[in-house]
């Protein structure tokens, strides 16, 4: 764990040596996950919540003379995907958070002097530091279960926004959808829809 740390760091650190541009971001994930469970009665269930999700990153221009509004962002992230469903005789819980890198190219579609829309596509790649699954009264690791641990990949798509506050920062919100898709071994096919808000602030490194 200490190691997967260290070389997202390092990664982060690298890349931002030639960025130009640094973000934040704060909001929620709206998690829904979905698997095939050998229980029929477990199936019928719809297993849903909501989570905390953090970003943190940086962005470059990609200097092609015909698409000079695309953007590459790379960023560290840290996601709660928790979900819950009840029925009669049954309680089900999960609490997880994953740790993961996020890798985006993103197209301004929008420009105007205090506003700007851009949409983005990419990968996060991401693996699981705390989480717990509670079947009534029982709990259960979920750190070392091998439905969720490893390194899992979320193809990401969005959409977001811009507002200008000074000459280097804007304020932004945006929109994520997600859907997790596990690597190795993973019979039961788990996996994790998620739709991301956030909103955030953005800073230019270099002076207009």
């Amino acid at each position: 764990m200490k190691k997967t740390v260290l070389y997202i760091l390092l990664f982060l650190f690298s890349y931002s040596i030639y960025s130009q541009g640094v973000y934040f971001n704060l909001g929620k994930n709206f998690t829904t996950f979905s698997y095939n469970n050998r229980s029929e009665f477990l199936g019928k269930l719809h297993i849903n919540g909501v989570g905390d999700a953090y970003e943190l990153g940086y962005t470059d221009v990609l200097k092609y003379k015909k698409f000079k509004d695309l953007k590459y962002s790379g960023s560290l992230t840290i996601n709660d995907f928790n979900a819950t469903a009840k029925s009669e005789l049954s309680n089900i819980e999960y609490k997880t958070t994953y740790l993961g890198i996020q890798s985006t190219v993103d197209y301004q579609f929008y420009e105007s002097y205090y506003f700007f829309l851009s949409a983005k596509a990419g990968l996060n790649l991401s693996t699981i530091i705390r989480g717990v699954q509670t079947v009534n009264n029982a709990t259960y690791d979920l750190v070392r279960n091998n439905e969720f641990s490893g390194l899992v990949v979320q193809p990401v798509i969005g959409i977001y926004s811009k507002y200008y506050l000074s000459k280097n920062g804007y304020l932004s919100a945006g929109l994520n959808l997600s859907k997790s898709l596990k690597l190795g071994n993973n019979p039961d096919n788990v996996s994790i829809n998620n739709t991301q808000i956030l909103f955030g602030g953005y800073f230019d490194l270099i002076k207009r």
